[in-house]
């Protein structure tokens, strides 16, 4: 079990990372990433599920990972949080992505910068 949610951990930290990348050098593309996530509700389920795999694997591997601590509290945030945007209609996740994603289109770089950060910290603590 500690190798799948390390390697899950793992992918989850290059995707960030890799984020940065796609926001320099295709950041029209990055931005239709953010998007596709409140599209339809098979992409917000979709979301969910991903975070929710996430949040398992940070509580379940933090133990093994430096700042263990801070990572299994993480790991119940994202879970908590993703569980109650399962019970919430779709179109409220939708309404509220309407109203955050040009904010955050609008700082991409910045955004980006704070998804490498991430990815880099959780690729420490694996380390």
């Amino acid at each position: 079990m500690a190798l799948i949610t390390e390697v899950i951990l793992w992918l989850f930290a290059l995707g960030l990372t890799l984020f940065e990348v796609m926001v320099i050098v295709a950041k029209l593309k990055a931005i239709r990433f953010l998007n596709a996530f409140v599209k339809t509700p098979w992409h917000h389920f979709l979301e969910q599920a991903l975070r929710l795999i996430v949040g398992t694997a940070l509580v379940i591997h933090s133990p093994n990972m430096k700042f263990s601590e801070f990572f299994g509290v993480f790991g119940w945030i994202v879970i908590i949080t993703s569980l109650m945007l399962v019970g919430l209609p779709w179109r409220w996740h939708r309404s509220f992505a309407q109203k955050v994603i040009p904010t955050v289109i609008k700082l991409i770089h910045l955004y980006g910068l704070s998804c490498l950060g991430l990815g880099i910290f959780i690729i420490y603590s694996l380390l």
